[in-house]
């Protein structure tokens, strides 16, 4: 008579080398996803940032561009002020 406990082992342990190996290989490629995304962030925050190698990055760039563009606004404004006076002296002086 043959041990009927002994084979549900066997595939038991079978079945548990099987899961091990697929949790090693599922591992390892989620190691190598997490590399790869820390490898883009790095790039992105490098872009974005700066380097510290006189690559001053997008951010300071748009800052930059936004504080010329708030001064050439403040520029017009004065001299659409300015222009307008000189116009209402001159229909005044008409007058």
């Amino acid at each position: 008579m043959t041990n009927p406990v002994s084979p549900t082992l066997e595939s038991i342990a079978r079945c548990q080398d099987r899961t091990l190996l697929v949790v090693e290989q599922l591992s390892e490629k989620v190691e190598a996803r997490i590399d790869h995304t820390d490898e883009w962030r790095s790039k992105v925050d490098k872009v974005l940032h700066g380097d510290g190698n006189g690559f001053r990055g997008f951010n300071v760039r748009i800052d930059r561009l936004e504080q010329r563009a708030s001064a050439q606004n403040r520029v017009i404004w004065a001299l659409s002020g300015a222009l307008g006076a000189l116009v209402l002296e001159f229909l005044s002086s008409l007058l």
